[in-house]
């Protein structure tokens, strides 16, 4: 790896918190992601930007905010490595107390580093702290303001915070949150797999209990090049590859639900000692089949991968219903 990293500061002391922002090509937003981590309302901080072999004006643009401000330290790969290890670089750099993945596309308001440093704070078992969500165009338009609510998730018991994790219905926003690093080691980070920001929610509801702070301090940023519309709708193959470039194209699509399913299953086993604990999540990942049509999910995503059974289906159900049946609202990976 490239380092053209700034200076760690004059004092040479960790910051309190560090932000990892992963980029490839980001070069239209990433102007906007970096201002609003360093336009805070909170100095202890320190910004690294993982550049994964952009061939866009990415590197020129941050090479410059290295070369201005302190906090940032940049760093390019020579190789695209994938979406996951450029994600967990960014973690493997953090000397924080705390620590938060920035999306190159997205960005923060003034305060709210401040805000979610303070809730960490009063609540020393939490090992993350969520805020509300203003959804905002390519153009900085606000779109809609909301909060994902998690009831249980504050709760002493590891599973009941686990069933929260996993029945709630939500877009992931929280993976942006701001983490307790500690909590962090050891635990899936990114995975190289589609839903696994939803998995390592799960494993950071079994190790603590979150904070939130309910005001819209995170700005999503909706585009037509944002991953989950440009790849992740189209096409769960390139999906894959994006999140790791150099395995072997799978020869057919991977499940969505029953892969994230799975993943759940092996958390509980990898996070819990207590038997009693172990059955009360087990007892959770069984209710799920049965909540919010995932079972069904599953099914479906069974039968696409048999053409066959899946055109003779699709011709049933046309014929029993008429070929202008649409698919069930909601049934996109990303809206569970």
């Amino acid at each position: 790896m490239t380092n053209c990293s700034g200076q760690d500061g004059a004092s040479g002391s960790s910051p309190l918190v560090s932000i990892g922002l992963p980029v490839f090509n980001g070069a239209a937003y990433v102007r906007q992601a970096i201002d609003s981590v360093l336009g805070q309302e909170y100095g202890a901080l320190e910004l690294i930007i993982q550049d994964n072999a952009s061939t866009d004006a990415t590197e020129e643009i941050c090479l410059d905010y290295a070369a201005r401000d302190p906090r940032v330290r940049y760093e390019r790969n020579p190789t695209n490595l994938g979406a996951a290890a450029n994600y967990n670089l960014c973690f493997e750099r953090a000397r924080g107390t705390y620590f938060k993945w920035a999306a190159h596309d997205d960005a923060i308001a003034p305060g709210y580093l401040a805000k979610t440093v303070a809730a960490m704070q009063a609540a020393p078992d939490a090992v993350l702290c969520t805020t509300g969500v203003t959804e905002i165009d390519g153009l900085n338009r606000p779109l809609r303001s909301y909060a994902n609510a998690f009831p249980g998730i504050g709760s002493a018991s590891p599973a009941r915070r686990f069933a929260a994790a996993i029945h709630t219905r939500h877009q992931c926003e929280d993976f942006f949150g701001l983490f307790r690093r500690e909590a962090l080691i050891g635990s899936e980070l990114h995975g190289a797999y589609s839903g696994s920001d939803r998995v390592l929610l799960a494993e950071m509801a079994l190790r603590g209990p979150w904070v939130s702070v309910p005001e819209p301090l995170f700005l999503h940023r909706e585009h037509e090049n944002r991953y989950t519309r440009a790849i992740l709708l189209k096409d769960r193959r390139a999906a894959e590859l994006w999140q790791d470039p150099g395995r072997k194209a799978p020869q057919r699509g991977p499940t969505f639900y029953g892969g994230v399913w799975r993943h759940y299953l092996r958390l509980v086993s990898k996070n819990l000692r207590s038997p009693a604990d172990r059955v009360a999540c087990h007892a959770e990942l069984l209710r799920w089949w049965f909540t919010d049509e995932h079972g069904l999910d599953v099914l479906r995503e069974m039968v696409a991968r048999h053409p066959v059974l899946h055109a003779r289906i699709r011709a049933m159900k046309h014929r029993l219903l008429g070929a202008s049946a649409q698919p069930r609202p909601g049934s996109l990976p990303e809206l569970k």
